[in-house]
C-alpha cells in the first residue's frame, strides 16, 4: 500500500459537490494501493450543510486532520488579510487557513512516508501547497481541477487576473494535471503547454437506496441545488409547465416543480409570481442520501445548464444518471451537458419554450398511463461514471507520477 498525502478545501462532512469529489476518491482509493491521509477544512455540526453520511463511510484507515478556518478578526485581518493579501497571493486565500494547513501539511510529511500529493483546485491554496510540499520534499503531485479561471469566467472579474495566472503557474509545475471535463482539460492544456487528463465527477453507487423508492404519485419535475443568477434561469421551464396548464395538456393537480435547496428568491426573480400561480415548491436542502431517494422516486430530473461557460459540467448530473429517471437539460448548452446526454441516452437538453412542452406532454402521457419513461439509456457508457471506476483511474495516474520519481526525500 502506497500513501497519499490528499490536500482538499472542501472535504465530508460539508454537503458540497468539491467535496464529494475528494471524499469519494479517499474512500475508494485504498480499494486500489493507495492510503490517503487528509488535510482539510474542519466543517462544524453547527453548519446548515454539515452531512455526516455525504458520502457514506470512509475506511477508518484514511487519516483526517481537519484544521480549523477563523474568521478574521482586528483591523489587520479584516482589511489586509481579506482585502490586500488575495491580490498578492491569491493562491493562499483563506490566508488563515493556509497558515495552519501549512504547518499540518509540513508537520505531516516529516512524520510519515508519503509516495504522491494530490491536491484539488479551486480555492488554489491546495495547490500551492502540494507545490510548496513537492518543492521541498521531493515528492510528486497532480493537480486535480474542478474550475478554471483560465477557461470560465469564475469569480470577481478583478481577482480573475490574479487567480488564472497562479492557476497557470501551478499546474505547470504538477506532476500530472487533471480536469473534470473535456473543455477544461483542452482550455487549460493550450495555455500551460501539457496534456490534461479527464477525469469526470461522478456518482457513488453505494449511496443509492437499497430497495425500490415508491413512485410519487405525482409527475413531479425534480431540481437539486441553488441556482446562480442570471447564468442558470428556468424560466423557459416554468413557461413550459404554465402552458402545459393553460393548454390542458397536463392537468394542475397531476403535477409539481420541486426546488431542492434553492434561494426561493431566485425562482421568483426568474419567473415572477411563480410560486402562486404555479404548482411550484421551493423545499430546503436535505442531506445527501435523502435527496438521492428524492431522485430515485421522481419522474423528472431538472439540470439548468449555463450555456455561455465553457467545459461546465456541473457534479450534480452524475447522481441525475445514476437515479435512472429522465434527465430534461435547459437549456441546450450545445457543449458538455448535452453531449454527456447524448453519449448516454439518460435524457435531452431543450431550449425553446415549444419544445420543452411538447417533451413534458410526451412525458406526462407515459407516466399517465403508467408506462416506464424510456430515453434510450446506455447503461455501459453510464457505469464509466461510477466514483468507485475513477478512483481506479486516479490510481493508475499516482502509480505512474510516483514511479517516476525517484531519490524522493522523506
Amino acid at each position: 500500500m502506497k500513501n497519499l498525502l490528499l490536500l482538499a478545501f472542501y472535504f465530508p462532512p460539508r454537503n458540497h459537490i468539491a467535496s464529494y469529489r475528494s471524499g469519494c476518491f479517499a474512500k475508494f482509493l485504498p480499494e486500489n494501493g493507495w492510503l490517503p491521509t487528509v488535510v482539510c477544512e474542519d466543517w462544524p455540526a453547527d453548519r446548515p450543510d454539515y452531512d455526516p453520511q455525504f458520502v457514506g463511510v470512509i475506511p477508518k484507515e484514511v487519516e483526517i486532520h481537519r484544521v480549523p478556518n477563523p474568521p478574521l478578526s482586528g483591523f489587520y485581518e479584516r482589511f489586509v488579510l481579506r482585502k490586500i493579501a488575495p491580490y498578492l497571493w491569491p493562491q493562499r486565500a483563506p490566508i488563515r487557513w493556509w497558515q495552519r494547513a501549512r504547518a499540518e501539511a509540513l508537520l505531516l510529511t516529516r512524520q510519515k512516508h508519503f509516495d504522491a500529493i494530490w491536491a484539488t483546485s479551486d480555492p488554489l491554496t491546495p495547490w500551492a501547497l502540494a507545490a510548496e510540499l513537492a518543492q521541498k520534499t521531493g515528492l510528486p503531485w497532480v493537480a486535480d481541477m474542478r474550475d478554471s479561471f483560465n477557461v470560465q469566467r469564475m469569480g470577481s472579474w478583478y481577482k480573475r487576473p490574479f487567480l488564472a495566472r497562479q492557476e497557470r503557474l501551478l499546474s505547470a509545475k504538477a506532476n500530472h494535471v487533471v480536469a473534470v471535463s473535456e473543455g477544461l482539460a483542452s482550455g487549460l492544456g493550450r495555455q500551460i503547454g501539457k496534456k490534461v487528463t479527464v477525469i469526470h465527477n461522478g456518482f457513488d453507487e453505494t449511496l443509492l437506496p437499497a430497495s425500490p423508492q415508491p413512485p410519487s404519485p405525482l409527475f413531479t419535475i425534480v431540481y437539486a441545488g441553488n441556482l446562480v443568477w442570471p447564468q442558470r434561469n428556468p424560466a423557459p421551464l416554468l413557461r413550459a409547465v404554465e402552458l402545459c396548464l393553460q393548454r390542458n395538456l397536463i392537468p394542475r393537480d397531476q403535477i409539481e416543480v420541486q426546488f431542492y435547496g434553492t434561494d426561493a428568491g431566485l425562482v421568483e426573480r426568474a419567473y415572477p409570481g411563480a410560486q402562486a400561480r404555479l404548482p411550484v415548491k421551493v423545499l430546503p436542502r436535505i442531506p445527501h442520501q435523502e435527496m438521492l431517494r428524492v431522485a430515485v422516486a421522481s419522474t423528472v430530473l431538472l439540470l439548468i445548464s449555463h450555456p455561455l461557460e465553457k467545459g461546465w459540467l456541473t457534479g450534480k448530473v452524475f447522481d441525475y444518471l445514476a437515479a435512472g429517471r429522465p434527465i430534461l437539460a435547459v437549456p441546450d448548452d450545445r457543449g458538455e451537458i448535452a453531449a454527456l446526454l447524448q453519449r448516454t441516452g439518460a435524457g435531452v437538453a431543450l431550449t425553446e419554450v415549444e419544445e420543452i412542452v411538447r417533451q413534458l406532454a410526451a412525458w406526462h402521457g407515459a407516466w399517465k398511463a403508467g408506462a416506464t419513461i424510456t430515453t434510450g439509456r446506455n447503461e455501459t457508457e453510464i457505469a464509466r461514471y461510477s466514483r468507485r471506476l475513477q478512483a481506479q483511474r486516479l490510481a493508475g495516474i499516482l502509480h505512474e507520477v510516483s514511479d517516476s520519481v525517484t531519490g524522493r526525500a522523506v
